[in-house]
């Protein structure tokens, strides 16, 4: 018997060196999303709380800027750590409701899932520290509940978790309320105690920082991310979110978490209806907005479906019948998975896809996400002065986010328009006088800049375009426009 645990234990510690190994290989490989450089930019100002977010991620991103870290892939490993820390949850929650062998599958399941594997535990996004905050969470009102363990330690690890969670993104917020429903349920007579109060009131101090920066600024995130939820049928739109959805998990996860879900309900333990009951409710209410809000984006539901994950890890360790099938399906999709990313990003720096387009690229063929931003940086570097370079803005968040980052932020970039999102809270005390705009060659957008820059009092005074290629091809446009105030 202490063999086994022995066993069991090296395999489990050999998979998570294999996760990080694997994740610090691929570190610096991977150009930094829209998102990162964002966040990134961002975050070299300190703010209670931040415009898209709930502030706990760009927090950790300036404690690294405090520290002169340099190199901005290295920013990623706080993230890696979170991901490796839900899969140990993961595993914890498996080992307790079922099996060791259950919760080693679990870890698998999350580390392998696309999504889980980049936005769970590898890019800047806060998704990272949600999951790792809610799958904690979850593990630790687990052993309060169902072991009836009463250790104040307990009690102040779940307040912990839960504020982080609340810090994170705003979905924690409903699975704190459904948690809530869960101590109603399972736990009644807790809900009267100290060590409930003192965890309660630990978890609301993550709910504050967010709240007293809303209302400093009229509620402008609650505001932006209200106005997303819109009415808006578009049919194209849900089979993408749905596809997306199998596709973050992998097809062959969201069949098992399907099917394990359909089985009777006099099958269903307690232990799986405490995880239902935490997960299905973010997992319908942000599917149901797919249904009805051409805005709604389909990663928003992935918490849900990763409380699950222990669920299908029993249902496949259970079956007798096409076991080895799904196995085998289930290598072949993760290898598929690896092949398209790998392709996706080979495509992205010399457009070997559409090489036999002959000179036109099809509007599909769009790699924006993940241009080459240091390339333009050292075309605008050689094109433009140093009080030019000093003065620059884009028309959008995100490129500010790249070209900031790209110039390892010796030069600040603006936003000039409605889609700053934080940046219209950052007073970077300068006078914009350089307007850069990329563009891809397909794209449908064809404004005249003019016109996009004239409600906001500025007119162009000139305007050179610069080509810039993937590969041998040519790709793109930037457009460098001198302007001044009207």
């Amino acid at each position: 018997m202490k063999s086994n645990v022995y066993n069991q234990t090296h395999l489990l510690i050999f998979l998570f060196i294999i996760f990080c190994l694997t994740k610090l290989t691929v570190i610096k490989h991977i150009p930094l999303i829209n998102d990162e450089a964002y966040t990134l930019t961002i975050s070299r100002y300190f703010s209670l709380s931040y415009f898209d977010h709930p502030p706990f991620m760009m927090w950790i991103s300036y404690s690294l800027h405090l520290l002169e870290v340099f190199q901005l892939h290295i920013f990623r490993v706080p993230f890696i750590v979170f991901g490796l820390l839900t899969s140990f949850f993961l595993y914890k929650i498996a080992s307790k409701f079922y099996s060791k062998e259950a919760g080693t599958v679990s870890a698998i399941l999350y580390f392998i899932s696309p999504f889980f594997f980049f936005s769970g535990g590898l890019f800047i996004v806060p998704d990272a520290s949600l999951n790792f905050s809610v799958a904690g969470a979850t593990y630790i009102a687990m052993r309060l509940i169902f072991n009836n363990e009463d250790n104040i330690l307990l009690w102040i690890s779940l307040g912990v978790l839960l504020s982080i969670a609340f810090l994170s993104k705003y979905q924690a917020y409903l699975f704190g309320l459904t948690l809530f429903i869960a101590f109603i349920i399972w736990k009644r007579n807790v809900l009267f105690t100290k060590n409930f109060y003192i965890s309660l009131l630990i978890s609301v101090l993550g709910l504050l920082p967010v709240f007293l920066w809303n209302m400093e600024n009229n509620f402008d995130s609650f505001n932006f991310h209200g106005n997303r939820s819109l009415f808006g049928f578009d049919l194209i739109h849900i089979i993408g979110s749905i596809s997306a959805q199998l596709f973050f998990l992998l097809p062959t996860t969201g069949f098992l978490i399907i099917v394990s879900l359909i089985k009777g309900k006099k099958f269903i333990t307690e232990n799986e209806k405490f995880l239902i009951l935490l997960s299905l409710p973010t997992v319908f209410i942000f599917n149901i907005l797919i249904l009805f809000s051409e805005n709604s984006f389909s990663h928003w539901s992935m918490v849900g479906w990763m409380l699950l994950i222990p669920v299908a890890s029993n249902h496949l360790l259970l079956m007798k019948s096409f076991k080895l099938h799904l196995i085998t399906l289930k290598v072949a999709s993760v290898c598929t998975s690896i092949i398209i990313i790998l392709a996706i990003l080979m495509h992205a720096k010399t457009g070997f896809i559409t090489k036999s387009f002959d000179q036109k690229i099809p509007s599909w063929d769009n790699t924006r996400e993940l241009l080459d931003w240091g390339h333009i940086a050292d075309i605008l570097a050689k094109n433009l002065q140093k009080k030019e370079l000093e003065s620059l803005a884009t028309l959008n968040w995100y490129d500010s986010g790249q070209l900031s980052s790209a110039f390892n932020y010796d030069y600040s970039v603006g936003v000039i328009g409605p889609n700053g999102n934080h940046f219209k809270y950052i007073n970077l005390t300068k006078n914009i006088t350089t307007l850069i705009d990329v563009r891809l060659i397909h794209s449908n957008k064809h404004d005249d800049l003019l016109e996009e820059i004239l409600p906001y009092n500025y007119y162009i005074t000139n305007k050179i375009d610069i080509p810039f290629y993937r590969g041998e091809r040519l790709y793109g446009i930037i457009s460098i426009a001198s302007i001044e105030k009207i």
